[in-house]
C-alpha cells in the first residue's frame, strides 16, 4: 500500500467533527496506539469506553508489555477494539502487535513477553526483537514498528550505529514487520517525516496512532477505512487485519499532540513503577 494517504491535519477538538463527517461517508475510524492505567497511561477502561462511544470510534489498547487492559476491554464488548500490545524489546525497539482474538494475544504474551519481563523496567524486556517478531508471525499477528525514529534505542538510526547489534539487525527487523507507524501523535514532527520517508522506500502498509497517555487525545490520530460491515462487525471479523494491508485505508486524521504535557505524564508513571520493585503488573492466567 502506498503511504500517500489523504492526510488531513486535525486538532483534538476538530477530531469529533471530522469523525462524524467520515462516518456519514461510510468510513470507520480507529486509533491504533493507546495506553491505559495498566501501563503508563492515565485513563481507566471505563473512561476509554465512554470516550470512544461518544466519538463513535474504535481503538487498539497497546499497553507496554502488558495485556490485561486490552483483553478486558475486548471481552467487555462495550466498544469495538482490537486486542494489542506494545512490545518493548531487549534492543529497545518497540512493536505494536495486534491479534483478532484476545485469546491469541494471551498465548503470545505467555510465550513471548512474560518470560522476558524486567521487574524494574516497564518499556523494555529481555526478549530480542527478531525472536518476538518471529513468534508473532508464527501466531498470525499483524505487527507494526512503532515510531521508528523516536528517541534513543527506539530509533532505527541508533540501532544502525549500535555496536551491540549485528550489521543486518535493522534489515532483519524491517523484513519481519507487516507495517510501519506512519504518524505517531506523541513524537516531534521531524520524527514522523522520517517515518514517512522510510515507508516510501519500503512500500510497507501503515498504521497511525495517537500514542495517547491522556484520555483527551484518544482518537486525535488514527486511520479511516472502508468496510462493508458496520464498525462492530468490522473489528470482530477475521478480515480486519486485511483492512490494514489491502489498500482499503482511505485517509488518516492526525494531530501532533503536546510533548510538553505527554512527557511529565510518562515520567510520573515510570517513577511510580520504579519505586514499586517486584510489583510488575504481570498478566497471570487463572
Amino acid at each position: 500500500m502506498s503511504s500517500a494517504t489523504n492526510l488531513t491535519a486535525a486538532s483534538a477538538v476538530e477530531c469529533e467533527t471530522i469523525a462524524d463527517a467520515q462516518t456519514m461517508r461510510g468510513l470507520h475510524f480507529i486509533d491504533l496506539h493507546t495506553h491505559s492505567r495498566y501501563s503508563d497511561g492515565l485513563a481507566s477502561l471505563e473512561q476509554i469506553e465512554d470516550h470512544c462511544l461518544r466519538l463513535e470510534m474504535a481503538v487498539a489498547l497497546t499497553d507496554h508489555n502488558e495485556i490485561r487492559g486490552s483483553v478486558e476491554l475486548r471481552n467487555r464488548g462495550r466498544i469495538p477494539c482490537l486486542a494489542g500490545i506494545e512490545v518493548g524489546s531487549y534492543e529497545g525497539l518497540e512493536f505494536l502487535v495486534y491479534f483478532q482474538d484476545p485469546a491469541c494475544l494471551e498465548d503470545y504474551y505467555r510465550r513471548a513477553v512474560e518470560p522476558g519481563l524486567l521487574t524494574r523496567f516497564m518499556v523494555r524486556s529481555r526478549i530480542g526483537s527478531v525472536k518476538s517478531l518471529d513468534i508473532a508471525r508464527e501466531m498470525g499477528a499483524f505487527v507494526s514498528l512503532a515510531h521508528p525514529f523516536a528517541f534513543g534505542r527506539k530509533s532505527l538510526e541508533f540501532q544502525k550505529k549500535s555496536p551491540k547489534t549485528a550489521a543486518s539487525f535493522v534489515d532483519d527487523v524491517l523484513s519481519r514487520v507487516d507495517a510501519i507507524e506512519y504518524f505517531n501523535g506523541g513524537v516531534p514532527a521531524g520524527v514522523n517525516r522520517k517515518a514517512a520517508t522510510l515507508i516510501d522506500q519500503l512500500g510497507k502498509p501503515i498504521t497511525v496512532g495517537s500514542d495517547s497517555h491522556r484520555l483527551k487525545t484518544f482518537g486525535s490520530c488514527g486511520l479511516f477505512f472502508e468496510h462493508e460491515h458496520d464498525l462492530e462487525e468490522s473489528l470482530r471479523n477475521p478480515c480486519m487485519f486485511s483492512v490494514l494491508t489491502n489498500g482499503t485505508v482511505t485517509s488518516s486524521s492526525t494531530s501532533q499532540g503536546s510533548i510538553a504535557l505527554l512527557l511529565p505524564v510518562i515520567m510520573l508513571k515510570h517513577t511510580l513503577f520504579f519505586v514499586k520493585a517486584g510489583n510488575h503488573p504481570r498478566h497471570r492466567a487463572r
